[in-house]
Formats: structure tokens, sequence, C-alpha cells
């Protein structure tokens, strides 16, 4: 049986707050808590056309199915939220990191 496949993802940014939100108190998220994982696509930069994937976390309870239409953001990104679930987090934030990070086992392995 294969090991479930961990993701890295950035908790800032969310479909509530927008890219540059961090809804978390410091310390968090931490290993074993369960969280909303949101996917998103960047499809283009500054009028570039751009194939990237990347993901976010926040609070489990702000976890919702859908995704929005692709929306122009002001500093000139096009993203499109693919996808939603909820996961379990493996390995805790570096808070000394720009962009900090964690590792996350999507409940959901489609969501990889």
């Amino acid at each position: 049986m294969n090991e479930p496949r961990s993701i890295t993802a950035k908790i800032i940014g969310n479909p509530d707050g927008g890219l540059f939100d961090n809804p978390w108190p410091p310390d968090h998220p931490a290993v074993g808590e369960r969280v909303a994982l949101f996917a998103f696509e960047v499809s283009k930069v500054d009028n570039t056309d751009e194939d990237l994937r990347t993901y976010h976390v926040a609070p489990a309870d702000s976890a919702r199915d859908g995704a929005g239409p692709g929306q122009d953001e002001p500093q000139g990104i096009n993203v499109r939220w693919i996808g939603c679930g909820t996961g379990k987090v493996v390995r805790s934030a570096e808070r000394r990191q720009v962009d900090p990070t964690c590792e996350v086992i999507p409940d959901d392995p489609r969501l990889v």
C-alpha cells in the first residue's frame, strides 16, 4: 500500500481573506491539527501564461465546496480556486520564512 502523499501548503492566503490573509494564531497550524486545504491555479502573471498550482491552509471550520471563476487581481495575477478539502498537518509552519508553509496530508488524495 502506498504512503499518503503530503503537500507543502502556504499558511497565508485563503478564499475568505485573499492572497495575503493570515488567519492563524502564533504556533499554528501545529502537527496533528486538522485544517481546511485550498488549491488554486495561477494561469497568468502580468499577462504571461503560467501553469502553477499552490495550496493554502486555513482553520478547518472554513472548509467549503466549490471554486469560483478566475479573477484578475490588482497586481496582475489571474488565479482560479480549483478545489478544497481537509487534511492533517504533519510538519508545522516555520514562521521565520518570508512565505511560511507547513506539510499536510489531504484526506482526499485527488486534491494533490
